[in-house]
């Protein structure tokens, strides 16, 4: 097994950790305003050993259902049962199946999972586009700016054809990216092909530059607050001409919550630093790649995990928040120098790891599209069926009374020229025949077949559904469909909308909270519950209610609460 393989240990742990970095570690100094440098930590620390509980229990969970998607795992977690490979959540519905309450109960809620999914990603990619439009455009106008400089600098290199053809191109690159929604389209079109595969196998790859990234970022603001040259403080009358917010201004706290409303803020602040840990939704499809891994090794992994990204955070909300003090932003690097090069390369590392981000985002929202759309077109064609056996009965019904009717009266014209002329029945008979070759071509003698008819009717007309080559199946093309559909859409809102914080702080707090409180709540009550320490069982679900409630309320509260900065 090799060190990077699909199968690693290193490669699942690379994969956890960039789906959990991204925008969420820019907002972790602003935390740390709110909350103070030491209880900022014990916050961090607190929410790093839940987090990792979570994990734990959902990579187990998936590993004893023998499921890839948390719609799954929600559906066997409700019924009782253990997947059988090579099967859908959603059972064909010909031949009909008697179903139990639990199943029906189970498929409702899937059927509502893959709408909260949808809700969720829908809405959280267009941020991310926004972010790395943010990072991207700042340093395309910094291109534009230095390199005539860099040429006035160095006169010889106006004498090189290689240095001609090297600064048209730059230039060119960067006046295509001066505008927002170009930005989009050209990471939309990345994004695209990253997930084309629809196996993270393309992303597994990228998610090793995008933990480097998150890595380097993190450095760049402890060297930063560790060296000498520190920002000057707000005074008031000193506007900074490349960036005012390049100043701090007050002091470092250790502990900032003095009033009832400082404890409030302390509740809803643990929204922005639950959801740097933001990899629930790739938890479940990395178990079809370590279910033979032993319980120890799994431990292993989320313990890596964990001590990563606390300490990654850690470092980044600490030291973001002792340069800039009570002037600190949201996101951080807007009180960064523009022209400063460390933040230029952070700059950079954060659009590779927003990149990867977004496909974490887009896989599962493609596959939530798909799985309605199939569960749609499986509910339209039962009805379509009830319909079409239901006409075919009738119809027979209605051929075998005009088939009785007919025969009556043949045979009673058949007696009157037998009685009148003694005419040879040969042409009466040959006459019969006819009439019930003619009936028998209308009604259908079997209605199976007739269904059987309909498929290959409907084959012709869709002809890439049964034709197409076995590596490029319909679900392929329904992926890609999918891919397409939701990306145009995303770049639509994150072209049409400048901000949309308030938006993803009330995703966050009640759609994120589902998947990252609520299902690992029931899932460790219906899975784990009664194997293990009933009283740490109890105590671990009421804390994913309690937060639940906590992250629910904070986020609607966000919608009447004007965040400064």
């Amino acid at each position: 097994m090799s060190i990077l393989g699909k199968n690693s240990f290193l490669s699942t742990c690379l994969l956890l950790i960039s789906a959990a970095t991204g925008m969420g570690i820019l907002t972790l100094p602003w935390a740390f305003l709110q909350t103070g440098l030491i209880l900022g930590l014990i916050i961090l620390i607190y929410w790093s050993i839940l987090c990792g509980s979570t994990i734990y229990i959902l990579i187990m969970a998936g590993i004893h259902y023998n499921v890839g998607t948390i719609t799954e795992l929600l559906y066997h977690s409700i019924t009782g049962e253990i997947k059988i490979p090579h099967t859908e959540v959603i059972t064909p519905l010909n031949p009909p199946k008697m179903k139990t309450r639990r199943e029906k109960i189970a498929e409702q809620i899937v059927v509502i999972c893959d709408m909260a999914i949808l809700i969720d990603c829908l809405f959280m990619i267009p941020c991310l586009l926004i972010f790395l439009s943010d990072f991207v455009v700042p340093l395309t106008k910094l291109v534009q700016t230095e390199l005539p400089l860099l040429a006035q600098r160095n006169p010889g290199l106006k004498d090189s054809k290689i240095a001609h053809i090297f600064y048209y191109i730059f230039m060119f690159i960067s006046n295509f990216f001066t505008e927002r929604y170009r930005c989009v389209i050209f990471f939309c079109i990345i994004v695209f092909f990253l997930c084309l595969p629809n196996d993270f196998t393309a992303v597994r790859f990228a998610s090793f530059l995008s933990v480097i990234s998150t890595v380097s970022t993190s450095l760049i603001i402890t060297y930063r607050y560790l060296g000498s040259s520190q920002p000057p403080q707000c005074d008031g009358t000193t506007i900074r001409n490349i960036n005012p917010h390049y100043c701090s201004k007050g002091d470092t706290k250790l502990f900032n919550i003095d009033t009832t409303s400082g404890f409030w803020g302390l509740c809803s602040i643990s929204n922005i630093v639950l959801f740097s840990y933001f990899c629930h939704l790739v938890l479940l499809p990395i178990t079809e790649n370590i279910r033979d891994f032993s319980s120890l090794k799994i431990k292993g992994i989320v313990v890596v995990f964990a001590f990563v990204i606390a300490s990654v955070n850690s470092t980044v909300g600490m030291a973001g928040y002792a340069i800039f003090k009570e002037n600190t932003l949201p996101n951080v690097i807007n009180n960064f120098l523009y022209n400063d090069p460390l933040v230029v390369c952070a700059r950079i590392y954060l659009t590779l790891a927003l990149t990867v981000t977004i496909c974490m985002e887009t896989l599962p929202l493609s596959n939530s599209v798909a799985s309605l759309i199939i569960k749609t077109y499986k509910v339209i064609r039962r009805k379509v069926n009830q319909n079409f056996v239901q006409t075919n009965i009738e119809i027979e019904d209605k051929l075998k009374l005009d088939s009785t009717n007919v025969l009556g009266k043949s045979h009673s014209h058949e007696d009157d020229l037998f009685s009148t002329a003694g005419i040879s029945t040969n042409a009466s008979t040959i006459q019969l025949g006819n009439v019930k070759s003619h009936l028998s071509w209308q009604q259908p003698t079997n209605i199976e077949d007739s269904n059987i008819d309909q498929y290959k009717d409907c084959c012709k007309l869709k002809r890439f559904c049964c034709n197409v080559p076995r590596k490029f199946s319909a679900r392929h093309y329904l992926h890609a469909f999918n891919l397409i559909m939701v990306l145009t859409f995303a770049g639509i809102l994150a072209v049409s909308f400048s901000s949309v914080a308030k938006l993803i702080q009330v995703t966050g707090g009640t759609l994120d909270g589902i998947f990252v409180l609520l299902i690992p709540a029931w899932v460790y009550y219906s899975t784990f519950f009664y194997k293990n320490n009933k009283i740490f069982g109890g105590v671990l679900i009421a804390l994913y209610i309690f937060h639940f409630c906590i992250a629910s309320i904070s986020g609607i509260m966000a919608l009447f609460i004007n965040l400064e900065g």
